[in-house]
């Protein structure tokens, strides 16, 4: 179980860090198994270890030390992330494969700096960014000729 004293914590400081208003409502987290993670999310084994889903839901791997482990948690933050640039959106468009990229690039950031603050020293934020492989990947939903993102696969992360 993720604590909603955590949840308030990450969320102000990814505002701090981008300007996004945190919303009155958090988001719904929901912890799954690896396995059924990858298959809910990818319909097959992938590297995923949490995903924000359009309406704000995030579900995340329950095999994660969350609160513990600082790059479990960046995990979190990146999520948090997608759920606060949904929620600062008034209306809502079809989500481009670039708006998509600019989305993923800009969680990876947030998580990378949130990592940055919260390490003990160089060295351990550079072994927890060496476990992330932290990168922006191209959606395969985005090399198809239409730039538009399937609205159910937009924030995978």
């Amino acid at each position: 179980m993720i604590s909603a004293k955590l949840v308030v914590t990450l969320l102000t400081a990814i505002a701090g860090y981008t300007g996004y208003a945190i919303p009155g409502e958090p988001p719904r987290i929901t912890t799954l198994s690896h396995a059924e993670l990858e298959q809910r999310v990818c319909g097959r084994p992938c590297q995923v270890f949490g995903f924000t889903w359009p309406d704000g839901e995030i579900t995340i791997d329950e095999a994660l030390a969350i609160g513990s482990d600082p790059a479990a948690t960046s995990i979190l933050v990146h999520e948090l992330t997608h759920f606060l640039q949904m929620k600062s959106v008034a209306h809502p468009q079809p989500v481009t494969c670039q708006i998509w990229r600019d989305r993923e690039r800009e969680a990876f950031g947030v998580q990378a700096q949130w990592l940055r603050d919260h390490s003990g020293s160089v060295q351990t934020f550079s072994v927890a960014m060496r476990r992330l492989n932290l990168g922006v990947p191209v959606h395969t939903l985005c090399l198809d000729r239409s730039n538009i993102a399937l609205p159910e696969s937009w924030s995978k992360g």
